[in-house]
């Protein structure tokens, strides 16, 4: 399943999911997308944006976040661009840049960016700068 994130009605990435390793968490975005909240910025790990949803999934393909950053630099040569789910905080999570702290915090693997990265690192830092913005998920057509 693709998605489409935008920045105050602007499109700023493409989202693949996971579909055959988070089928719950698939249905669950299925029945309440398109979502908009507040975009925020992940301060304290490094360069990620995250929103809350109003969206109950379970816990799959689970990761500590230390290990989703080193699984990605080893299979990509990079940890930007993974998306996951923090089930506890109902967190929708996009990591646009390499600088993350490592982190035990254990967290869905749910996707990657497949197209975009450099309007959501703009986006990333614009955020990180002045947090706010309006971001929308959608179903891509």
């Amino acid at each position: 399943m693709k998605l489409i994130m935008s920045v105050d009605g602007v499109e700023v990435c493409k989202i693949q999911v996971f579909e055959e390793l988070v089928p719950g968490i698939v249905a669950a975005l299925k029945e309440n997308l398109p979502q908009k909240s507040i975009l925020q910025h992940g301060k304290i790990v490094g360069e990620m944006v995250f929103w809350t949803m109003p969206i109950v999934a379970p816990w799959e393909n689970v990761y500590l976040t230390e290990e989703v950053g080193a699984l990605r630099r080893k299979e990509k040569g990079y940890a930007r661009g993974s998306v996951c789910w923090y089930n506890p905080r109902q967190q929708f999570c996009v990591v646009y840049g390499d600088d993350l702290a490592d982190e035990p915090l254990k967290i869905s693997y749910i996707g990657e960016v497949v197209e975009g990265e450099l309007e959501l690192a703009l986006a990333g830092m614009k955020n990180w700068l002045q947090q706010g913005q309006l971001v929308e998920l959608a179903i891509a057509a």
